[in-house]
């Protein structure tokens, strides 16, 4: 039984795909002239057969493969270029900024075509045709129009939030898969380690210089190390899944190469990134942009106490005069006041509601770069201890106790803490790095601009 895909495209050119259907044809009237019947439906099994040639499956496209190694940049750029958040916002600002037209036009003309008196007899009518305009004798159309534009260019401000969002989401993952793949070479290298140390606990065994009790416990280690090192290959790909999701590329499960440069340099002053954060941060812009949209509503609503007005015109027709022509003009009463007043009333408050906001999100965004700048400082303290201090100190006295060890001068035991000491260090070192890379991706989102590399 032959089984359709549920969607096939047609990798191959359109005169290929062609030429085989026609040649199918070809076939197929040459079996009907020969005047064998039964051949027809072997030749449109034919011709469905030459189709099916032509055609595959569209998820046998090959995935455009990443970098190897993936930099941190081209990550943040493809992630742009590919993720469908970022197009959907783009795509809503498109559409929010068509909406000043809409609201700031006139509303639409009428034509009425009137029969104001028919007789029984037929030998005559009363009738017109006119043509109606409604307009307003204020600004309340521009005063519309101010309005979408400024929620227009609130909508806007939210393609930036997005983009900060997405990227934020791709350095978290980008680092997750460092991270991994700091701690599998960690884990090798300790691996190695202690397999120096399970022989050299045999060569001490046949030499007799210790009992079976250190071999045991050497092979323990090992042991230990390796099932670790077989969990970390598996975070790992997991990791690698995540990234390649948060760039918006397929899921392949093979793992991504990813290779970062740590910034060393000293962040900018408090003043100066409280200053980028007040110009950069997309939701303050979009609060700004509120306020304006909370003017042109005042502005709306006191337009209001203006008049509507239309006019007519047309020709007409009567029996006792014959033809003519016919004018109107009108205006609406805006005798409501109370009904006036609150509206005017309530659009001031949610202007000084949009005034308000901006002043506490500034003063919380103020307070989140002054929290993001210190926390980058302690993290840049906790990695340069760890990897100028710790770490040599650490391989330093494995080193010796393993010397030591051979000598015959410490226990077993003397060498697999140094072991585990490393191991701690180098941890806490990969720990350090990823925080300090977590606190620059924290201090970039409050501030606005996600910057990347040393």
């Amino acid at each position: 039984m032959l089984s359709l895909p549920a969607r096939t495209e047609l990798p191959l050119s359109v005169t290929r795909w062609v030429t085989r259907l026609c040649r199918a044809l070809v076939l197929l009237a040459r079996s009907a002239r020969g005047g064998h019947p039964h051949q027809w439906g072997l030749w449109l099994g034919a011709c469905a057969a030459a189709l099916l040639l032509g055609a595959r499956p569209a998820s046998a496209e090959p995935a455009r493969p990443l970098p190897s190694p993936l930099h941190l940049r081209d990550a943040l750029s493809l992630a742009r270029q590919s993720r469908a958040e970022i197009a959907a916002a783009r795509a809503r600002a498109t559409a929010a900024a068509q909406v000043p037209r809409v609201v700031s036009a006139l509303p639409d003309p009428m034509v009425m075509l009137s029969v104001d008196h028919l007789p029984i007899r037929l030998d005559g009518i009363n009738g017109s045709l006119q043509f109606q305009q409604d307009f307003p004798l204020s600004g309340v159309l521009r005063a519309r129009r101010r309005v979408a534009e400024a929620e227009a260019s609130a909508v806007a401000t939210e393609v930036g939030s997005v983009t900060l969002d997405v990227e934020q989401q791709v350095v978290a993952s980008f680092l997750m898969v460092v991270e991994q793949q700091r701690m599998l070479a960690l884990l090798e290298e300790l691996t190695s380690l202690s397999q120096q140390t399970l022989s050299l606990s045999k060569a001490r065994l046949q030499a007799g210089e210790n009992g079976t009790g250190d071999v045991f416990r050497s092979q323990i280690e090992v042991a230990r190390f390796d099932a670790e090192v077989k969990a970390t290959q598996a975070d790992l790909r997991a990791a690698s899944a995540m990234l390649e999701a948060a760039l918006g590329q397929p899921v392949s499960g093979e793992v991504v190469l990813c290779e970062l440069s740590t910034p060393t340099r000293a962040p900018p002053t408090l003043s100066e990134l409280v200053g980028a954060a007040s110009e950069a941060r997309p939701e303050l812009r979009a609060a700004r942009t509120r306020i304006s949209r909370a003017s042109a509503g005042v502005d709306a609503m006191r337009s209001m106490y203006w008049p509507m007005a239309f006019l007519r015109f047309g020709g007409a027709r009567t029996m006792q005069d014959g033809p003519g022509v016919m004018l109107m003009a009108g205006v609406s009463l805006p005798i409501w006041r109370d009904r006036l007043h609150a509206g005017v009333d309530e659009a001031s408050a949610m202007k000084a509601m949009a005034e308000h906001e901006v002043r506490a999100m500034s003063r919380m965004i103020e307070g989140e770069v002054a929290s993001s700048r210190e926390t980058l400082a302690a993290a840049h303290v906790r990695w340069s201890t760890a990897r100028e201090r710790l770490v040599p100190l650490a391989r330093r006295a494995l080193s010796l106790m393993v010397a030591s060890y051979a000598g015959g001068q410490v226990p077993l035991v003397s060498v697999l803490d140094a072991l585990r000491s490393l191991r701690e260090a180098r941890m806490q070192e990969i720990s350090a790095e990823i925080r300090l890379n977590l606190a620059w991706l924290k201090l970039g989102r409050a501030t606005g601009k996600i910057e990347v590399g040393p």
